[in-house]
C-alpha cells in the first residue's frame, strides 16, 4: 500500500511539564516544544526547574497553568463566532462597533464573577452584626432607609459568586423605572438604595430579590426569566436562613419574594412566605411607629407595613379566619404613606390615620390634605374593599334571618364610605381624560389609573352579591325575601360599573405603549368585569341594551388590557379566563335566570378594527348623565331598613356527613399520631379575591396533603 500524504507525528516519550498537566499531546522538542511556544508558555521537562515540585503524576494536574481564553463571551462575539476579550462591562470587540454587551449567565451556577467581584468573594467575609447588637436588626439609623453595618454573609454552602455590577445596575434601573410604582413595591427609597449598594452593604438578598422581580415584570434580556427566578431560590434560601434574625431588609426582600410567587402561579408559597414575612413584622414592631428613627426611615417602615396589608388582603379575600391582619384598624397602629414627593426628597409631614375623618358639623366633607397621595389612596380603597369582601362573604355562607334583615343597611354604609372617598379627591387626582393623559409619561400612571380601577370593582364586589347564579351571590331563597326595588337596583348598578371600568381600559389603551406594568390587580379586575357584562347579557335583567356585539367589543378591551399590563404565569391564565368567556359565554348554573340573548358556541370573531374603533370612542367618552353610577339605597343609611320579608322559614346548613378515613387508616391498625385526612387545605384563586376555579383551564388548585410516616 502507499504512504499516507499527510505524514504522522512521531510520537516522543518526553513530555514537558506543562503539556502533561494540560492534558496534550508534546512534540518533545528540545528546549521549547511547539505548544509552550505558541501559547507564551514556560516550558521545562525538569519537573524540578520552572514550575512548582511535583512528585507524581496525580499532583501534575493540580499546576497552575494561565489560561489564554476568556471564561465566557459575550453574546455578540458568540453569535459571529469571534474573539472576545471577556472584559466588563463591555468586551474590547462591542465597545470598538459601539455594540450593546450581554453577557448570559452561566448554566451551571448563578452569576459568573466579574475579574472586580472575584478579587472580592476570596477576601474573608464580613462581620454580619457587631458582638454588641441586639438579636432583632432594627434595619434603620441616620438619614438612610436602609440598614446600618455590613451585609448578612451567605453561609457556606450557599456562597456564590456576585451578581455583575452592570447587571445589578440595569435591573435596580429598570426596577425604579417601571417596577416601583406599583404599590405593593413602592417601599424602597432609591437614594438610600443606591448609596448603600454602593458602599457594598446592601444585603444580598435583597439584591437578587430585586433581580428576580424586574426580571419577571420586564425585559432584562434573552434568558433573564430563568436567571431571576434562581435569584429568587437564591434570596429565598438566605432570608430563611437568617429567620432568628429579622431585619428590615430581609423582610423587603420577602415582600418581594411573596408577589414573585403570586405572579408565578404559586400560591401555596406565596400563602406561607407571607405568613413568615408577617411573624417578621410583628418582631420587628413594624405595626407601631417609632419616633426615634429619622423620616426616611419611618416612612419606609409604613410602607412596608401596608405592602404587607395589602397582600394579606388579597390573600384572604374577606375570610377572616384565614386573615392574618384582619382588623387593620385595631392592629396597624401607623399613619397612611405620604406622597411621593415627600419620601423621595426627605420632606416630612403627618398623614391621616387609616379611616377618614368624619365630616364636621356644618362643614361638610374634610378636604384631602396635600400630604397624602395614591399611595395612601391606594391602601385605604383596599381597606374598603376588604371590609366589603367581609361583609358579602358572610352574608352569602349564612343563613341568619337577621344578617338577611340588617344586610342593605350594612350596603348602604359601605356605600357611602365609597361615595365619600371620591368626593375628598382633589380636582387633579379624579379620573378624566385629561388627568389620565398629564400622566402618560410619569410613573404615578399605574397608581392612578388602579386607584380608580379599584374603586369601581368595590362596588362590583358589593353589587354582585345579589347577580343571582354567581358563587359569591346570595342564594335564591335569600333574594326573594329582599326588596325587589334593591336588588333591581343592585345589579343595576353592577352592570353600570362594569361599563364604566371597560370604558376606563379603553382610554387607557389610547395610551399605546405607555401602558404602565402592574400588579394583577388590573387583570383580575377585568376579568370580573367580563364576568358582569356577560351575566348581565345572559339574564336580560340589566337595562343597558347589551347585544352580543357590544358586549364582545367590551370585553375584548378588557382582555387586552390585561394582555398589555402583566406578565406572567398567573397572568397568563387570566387572560385565558377572559378568552373562555368571549369565546363560550358565562357558565350559570342550572336555575340561574335564562337569557334571551343566545350565546353561540362559536360566536363571530371581533375584528381589530372593531375593537379600536371601540378605544377610539371610548377615548373621547363622556359620562352619560341618565346612568346612575352610584347606589340609591331605599332608606337613609342612618335610619334601620324598613323590609317586608315574607314569612319564608330559614332553611338549616345540613348537618355534615363523618368525616372518611384517611389513607393511614387503610395501612395501619389502631390510632396513629401521624394520621392526616388527605383533603388539605385549597390554595386556590379565590384566595385572591378571584373566581377562576370554575374553568377547566383556570388556576390549577394546589394542596397540602397529609401523609402516613
Amino acid at each position: 500500500m502507499s504512504a499516507s500524504p499527510r505524514t504522522q507525528q512521531k510520537r516522543t516519550a518526553h513530555t514537558c511539564i506543562t503539556c502533561r498537566a494540560r492534558k496534550v499531546r508534546c512534540d518533545g522538542r528540545k528546549g521549547t516544544c511547539t505548544n509552550c511556544e505558541r501559547l507564551g508558555f514556560g516550558c521545562s521537562y525538569d519537573e524540578h526547574m520552572g514550575m512548582e515540585v511535583v512528585q507524581t503524576d496525580a499532583a501534575v494536574s493540580r499546576i497552575a497553568i494561565p489560561r489564554r481564553r476568556v471564561r465566557r463571551a459575550c453574546q455578540n462575539c458568540h453569535e459571529k463566532k469571534a474573539r472576545c476579550s471577556g472584559s466588563t462591562p463591555s468586551c474590547d470587540r462591542c465597545t470598538a462597533q459601539g455594540l450593546h454587551c450581554v453577557y448570559l449567565p452561566g448554566k451551571r451556577s448563578l452569576p459568573l464573577a466579574s475579574p472586580a467581584t472575584a478579587s472580592a468573594t476570596s477576601a474573608p467575609p464580613a462581620t454580619a452584626h457587631p458582638p454588641d447588637s441586639p438579636s432583632y436588626d432594627d434595619g434603620h439609623s441616620g438619614r438612610s432607609a436602609f440598614a446600618s453595618g455590613t451585609a448578612s454573609p451567605a453561609p457556606a454552602s450557599a456562597a456564590r459568586a456576585e451578581p455583575e455590577e452592570d447587571l445589578v445596575l440595569r435591573a435596580f434601573d429598570a426596577f425604579f423605572r417601571h417596577v416601583h410604582h406599583i404599590p405593593k413595591f413602592s417601599f424602597l427609597h432609591r437614594a438610600s438604595l443606591m448609596e448603600r449598594y454602593h458602599a457594598g452593604s446592601l444585603d444580598r438578598s435583597l439584591v437578587l430579590a430585586l433581580i428576580a422581580i424586574t426580571a419577571l415584570l420586564t425585559d432584562l434580556g434573552p434568558g433573564m426569566g430563568e436567571y431571576g427566578s434562581q435569584c429568587m431560590e437564591e434570596a429565598v434560601s438566605l432570608c430563611l436562613a437568617g429567620m432568628e434574625k429579622p431585619s428590615i431588609v430581609r423582610l423587603q426582600a420577602l415582600v418581594i419574594a411573596v408577589e414573585h410567587r403570586i405572579f408565578s402561579r404559586r400560591f401555596s408559597g406565596a400563602f406561607m412566605l407571607h405568613a413568615l414575612a408577617s411573624r417578621f413584622a410583628t418582631a420587628l414592631r413594624l405595626n407601631y411607629e417609632n419616633p426615634e428613627l429619622c423620616f426616611l426611615a419611618r416612612e419606609s417602615r409604613r410602607r412596608l407595613m401596608w405592602s404587607l396589608y395589602m397582600i394579606d388582603s388579597s390573600i384572604s379575600a374577606g375570610q377572616r379566619d384565614v386573615a392574618l391582619w384582619p382588623d387593620a384598624e385595631r392592629q396597624i397602629h401607623v399613619h397612611l404613606p405620604c406622597n411621593e414627593r415627600n419620601f423621595e426628597f426627605d420632606l416630612p409631614e403627618a398623614t391621616e390615620s387609616l379611616r377618614p375623618p368624619p365630616p364636621e358639623p356644618g362643614m361638610g366633607t374634610a378636604p384631602m390634605p396635600d400630604a397624602l397621595g395614591f399611595m395612601a389612596l391606594h391602601v385605604r380603597i383596599q381597606w374598603m374593599r376588604a371590609r366589603i369582601l367581609q361583609c358579602t362573604s358572610q352574608a352569602a355562607s349564612s343563613w341568619s334571618q337577621q344578617d338577611l334583615t340588617t344586610l342593605p343597611l350594612r350596603c348602604a354604609e359601605l356605600l357611602a364610605e365609597l361615595e365619600g372617598f371620591e368626593e375628598r379627591l382633589p380636582p387633579s387626582f379624579k379620573w378624566s381624560e385629561g388627568n389620565l393623559r398629564l400622566r402618560t409619561y410619569s410613573p404615578r400612571l399605574g397608581i392612578f389609573v388602579m386607584t380608580h380601577v379599584w374603586w369601581r370593582q368595590c362596588h362590583l364586589d358589593l353589587y354582585r352579591l345579589f347577580l343571582e347564579g354567581l358563587r359569591e351571590a346570595l342564594p335564591r331563597p335569600m333574594l326573594q325575601q329582599l326588596d325587589p326595588n334593591l336588588v333591581a337596583r343592585s345589579r343595576q348598578g353592577c352592570y353600570n360599573h362594569a361599563r364604566a371600568m371597560a370604558d376606563m381600559f379603553a382610554q387607557l389603551l389610547t395610551l399605546g405603549s405607555s401602558v404602565p406594568v402592574t400588579d394583577l390587580d388590573l387583570p383580575g379586575c377585568a376579568y370580573q368585569c367580563t364576568r358582569a357584562l356577560y351575566h348581565g347579557l345572559q339574564t336580560g335583567t340589566g337595562d343597558l341594551a347589551f347585544t352580543l356585539e357590544r358586549v364582545q367589543e367590551l370585553s375584548a378591551v378588557c382582555l387586552r388590557a390585561a394582555q398589555q399590563s402583566t406578565t406572567g404565569p398567573a397572568a397568563a391564565s387570566i387572560q385565558a379566563d377572559i378568552e373562555r368567556i368571549i369565546t363560550h359565554g358565562l357558565k350559570l348554573p342550572e336555575g340561574a335566570p335564562d337569557s334571551p340573548a343566545h350565546i353561540s358556541s362559536d360566536p363571530a370573531p371581533v375584528t381589530k378594527s372593531a375593537i379600536d374603533t371601540r378605544i377610539a370612542g371610548h377615548a373621547q367618552l363622556t359620562p352619560d348623565p341618565a346612568a346612575s353610577y352610584t347606589f340609591q339605597p331605599s332608606v337613609p343609611a342612618t335610619s334601620a331598613p324598613s323590609i317586608a320579608l315574607p314569612s319564608l322559614a330559614v332553611t338549616e346548613p345540613p348537618i355534615p356527613a363523618p368525616v372518611a378515613p384517611s389513607h393511614a387508616s387503610g395501612v395501619t391498625t389502631g390510632s396513629n399520631a401521624f394520621e392526616e385526612v388527605l383533603s388539605g387545605f385549597t390554595f386556590g384563586p379565590e384566595l385572591y379575591g378571584m373566581d377562576w376555579s370554575t374553568f377547566p383551564t383556570g388556576w390549577p388548585n394546589q394542596q397540602f396533603t397529609g401523609s402516613n410516616m
